[in-house]
């Protein structure tokens, strides 16, 4: 990706990882913010706990949600998968 950063398959990357990836830096700068807002901080960590738990919906769309409404996840939307799912 840093040597064709517009063509990621040129890497083996799709575009859909790529984004996760830029993304993903993106967040990890955000968090060294000392100044932070709670809020804000509360996005992130539930966006965090979606992808690595592989909760259903998008929590890329549900993490643009809660910033829009600062601080408030949109659990109809993005959620934990039932148990045995």
């Amino acid at each position: 990706m840093k040597t064709h950063p517009l063509s990621p398959e040129r890497c083996g990357a799709t575009k859909l990882e790529a984004e996760e990836i830029l993304f993903a830096a993106m967040v990890a700068m955000e968090l060294a913010k000392p100044d932070l807002p709670e809020w804000k901080r509360h996005c992130i960590d539930t966006y965090v706990e979606c992808k690595e738990d592989h909760w259903t919906g998008s929590c890329y769309d549900c993490f643009r949600s809660c910033e829009g409404q600062k601080g408030e996840w949109p659990d109809n939307r993005c959620r934990p998968k039932k148990k045995g799912s």
